[in-house]
């Protein structure tokens, strides 16, 4: 796997709460954190894109298709 480096900047909070999960062996390192935080942003974004989709889909059903997934589900 190809790594490209950067460097980042974070308030000092955010460096102290980083290295702290570091120092308790949450993460073997700080990249592992940055890494770690930036994924979970990913799949919130991936989640957000679902949800909307879905809610998309929702509102174009009708009351009575909505009444009829309710029965098929309350079947089961």
């Amino acid at each position: 796997m190809a790594v490209e480096q950067m460097n980042i900047s974070v308030s000092p909070q955010m460096a102290r709460f980083i290295r702290n999960k570091v120092r308790k062996g949450e993460y073997t390192n700080i990249s592992e954190v940055v890494r770690d935080a930036v994924r979970r942003m990913q799949e919130d974004e991936e989640f957000k894109k679902e949800w909307e989709l879905l809610a998309n889909f929702e509102s174009r059903l009708t009351k009575a298709d909505q009444e009829g997934i309710r029965r098929g589900i309350e079947r089961v």
